[in-house]
Protein backbone atom coordinates (compact mmCIF):
# COMPACT_ATOMS: atom_id res chain seq x y z
CA UNK A 1 0.00 0.00 0.00
CA UNK A 2 0.96 3.55 -1.14
CA UNK A 3 0.65 6.75 1.59
CA UNK A 4 -3.26 7.12 1.99
CA UNK A 5 -5.27 9.38 3.03
CA UNK A 6 -7.08 6.34 5.15
CA UNK A 7 -5.75 4.83 7.94
CA UNK A 8 -7.50 2.08 9.70
CA UNK A 9 -7.15 3.17 13.29
CA UNK A 10 -7.19 -1.08 14.08
CA UNK A 11 -3.81 -2.55 14.15
CA UNK A 12 -4.13 -4.94 11.69
CA UNK A 13 -7.44 -5.35 10.21
CA UNK A 14 -8.72 -8.16 8.74
CA UNK A 15 -8.60 -7.56 4.91
CA UNK A 16 -10.85 -8.30 1.99
CA UNK A 17 -9.76 -9.04 -1.50
CA UNK A 18 -11.16 -6.59 -4.41
CA UNK A 19 -10.54 -6.09 -7.28
CA UNK A 20 -10.11 -2.46 -8.96
CA UNK A 21 -9.38 -1.79 -12.79
CA UNK A 22 -8.31 -5.32 -13.13
CA UNK A 23 -6.13 -5.48 -10.05
CA UNK A 24 -6.76 -7.53 -7.20
CA UNK A 25 -5.88 -5.65 -3.53
CA UNK A 26 -6.35 -6.10 0.22
CA UNK A 27 -8.44 -3.62 1.83
CA UNK A 28 -9.97 -3.57 5.74
CA UNK A 29 -13.07 -5.15 5.78
CA UNK A 30 -16.14 -2.83 6.12
CA UNK A 31 -15.23 0.09 3.62
CA UNK A 32 -17.40 1.40 1.92
CA UNK A 33 -16.09 1.52 -2.12
CA UNK A 34 -15.23 5.06 -1.87
CA UNK A 35 -13.39 4.41 1.36
CA UNK A 36 -11.54 1.49 -0.30
CA UNK A 37 -10.87 3.10 -3.52
CA UNK A 38 -9.02 6.59 -0.98
CA UNK A 39 -7.31 3.75 1.18
CA UNK A 40 -5.58 2.48 -2.04
CA UNK A 41 -4.78 6.05 -3.23
CA UNK A 42 -7.14 6.39 -6.22
CA UNK A 43 -8.30 10.26 -5.79
CA UNK A 44 -10.30 10.45 -8.20
CA UNK A 45 -13.09 8.21 -9.83
CA UNK A 46 -14.65 9.66 -12.96
CA UNK A 47 -14.10 12.42 -15.20
CA UNK A 48 -16.43 15.50 -15.60
CA UNK A 49 -18.38 14.42 -19.22
CA UNK A 50 -17.91 18.34 -20.50
CA UNK A 51 -14.46 19.17 -19.05
CA UNK A 52 -12.60 15.93 -18.90
CA UNK A 53 -11.36 17.36 -15.45
CA UNK A 54 -11.17 14.71 -12.43
CA UNK A 55 -14.00 14.17 -10.28
CA UNK A 56 -13.64 12.63 -6.59
CA UNK A 57 -15.92 11.47 -3.69
CA UNK A 58 -17.11 14.44 -1.70
CA UNK A 59 -20.08 14.15 -0.08
CA UNK A 60 -19.48 10.41 0.98
CA UNK A 61 -23.70 10.30 1.31
CA UNK A 62 -24.83 9.80 -2.00
CA UNK A 63 -25.90 13.14 -2.61
CA UNK A 64 -23.39 14.81 -4.90
CA UNK A 65 -22.84 11.63 -7.32
CA UNK A 66 -19.06 12.53 -7.75
CA UNK A 67 -17.82 8.73 -6.35
CA UNK A 68 -19.55 7.41 -9.69
CA UNK A 69 -18.11 4.26 -10.52
CA UNK A 70 -18.82 0.67 -12.22
CA UNK A 71 -19.17 -2.10 -9.61
CA UNK A 72 -19.83 -5.87 -11.09
CA UNK A 73 -20.67 -4.44 -14.16
CA UNK A 74 -23.40 -2.05 -12.69
CA UNK A 75 -22.41 1.35 -14.44
CA UNK A 76 -22.73 4.23 -12.70
CA UNK A 77 -23.23 3.44 -9.11
CA UNK A 78 -22.30 5.61 -6.21
CA UNK A 79 -19.12 4.03 -4.07
CA UNK A 80 -20.31 6.26 -1.18
CA UNK A 81 -22.99 4.12 -0.67
CA UNK A 82 -21.64 0.89 -1.29
CA UNK A 83 -19.91 -1.35 1.32
CA UNK A 84 -17.17 -3.82 -0.52
CA UNK A 85 -17.80 -7.58 -0.70
CA UNK A 86 -14.62 -9.91 -1.07
CA UNK A 87 -14.18 -10.32 -4.95
CA UNK A 88 -16.25 -7.27 -6.06
CA UNK A 89 -15.23 -5.65 -9.39
CA UNK A 90 -14.95 -1.92 -9.12
CA UNK A 91 -13.71 -0.02 -12.48
CA UNK A 92 -13.23 3.85 -11.93
CA UNK A 93 -14.28 6.11 -14.96
CA UNK A 94 -10.90 7.49 -15.37
CA UNK A 95 -10.31 6.60 -18.95
CA UNK A 96 -6.79 5.49 -17.89
CA UNK A 97 -5.93 7.71 -15.72
CA UNK A 98 -5.33 6.47 -12.08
Amino acid sequence: MTDSLFRSLIKDPPQCPIVVNGVEHQVPVQLSVAAALLYLGHLATRQHPVSGEPRAPFCHMGVCFECLVSIDGQHKQRACLRQITPYMCIETLMAGLN
